[in-house]
C-alpha cells in the first residue's frame, strides 16, 4: 500500500475483533462484510480511495478512530463509519455510517444513515 499506512493487521471473517487485538466496527455496523485487513493511518494521511481487497482502512486522530473506510472483494470503497458528528450534532449521529457506491472509478457516498 502507499503512504498513509503506520500499521497492518490480519482479521477475522466477520469478527469485531481481529486477531491482532485491534477493535474495528466499534459502531456495530451490519453492513460490515468480510475483514481479512485492518490499515492504520494516523491524522495526517488522507482516507485512500481503493485499497486492498476486504480490508479495513482506519484514520487515527489524537489516539482515537475517527474514520473507517470499508473495502469489497475488489479494494473498491463499500461504507464509510464516522465517529464524529462533525461539529453537526444536529444532522450527524456519534457515529454514522455512509453507503458508498461505486461506478466506473468515481463514488459517492448516500445519505448518512444512523447505525442500529
Amino acid at each position: 500500500m502507499g503512504s498513509g499506512i503506520s500499521g497492518r493487521y490480519s482479521g477475522t471473517l466477520g469478527s469485531s475483533e481481529p486477531k491482532s487485538g485491534v477493535n474495528y466496527n466499534r459502531a456495530g455496523s451490519k453492513e460490515v462484510g468480510e475483514v481479512e485487513t485492518i490499515i492504520i493511518g494516523n491524522n495526517s494521511h488522507a482516507v485512500p480511495i481503493k485499497s486492498e481487497p476486504n480490508s479495513v482502512f482506519q484514520k487515527i486522530v489524537n489516539g482515537k478512530i475517527r474514520e473507517e473506510r470499508y473495502y469489497n472483494s475488489k479494494g473498491e470503497p463499500y461504507l464509510d463509519i464516522d465517529y464524529t458528528d462533525h461539529g453537526r450534532p444536529d444532522i450527524h449521529t456519534n457515529p454514522h455510517q455512509h453507503i458508498i457506491r461505486y461506478k466506473k472509478g468515481k463514488f459517492t457516498r448516500k445519505e448518512r444513515s444512523i447505525i442500529k
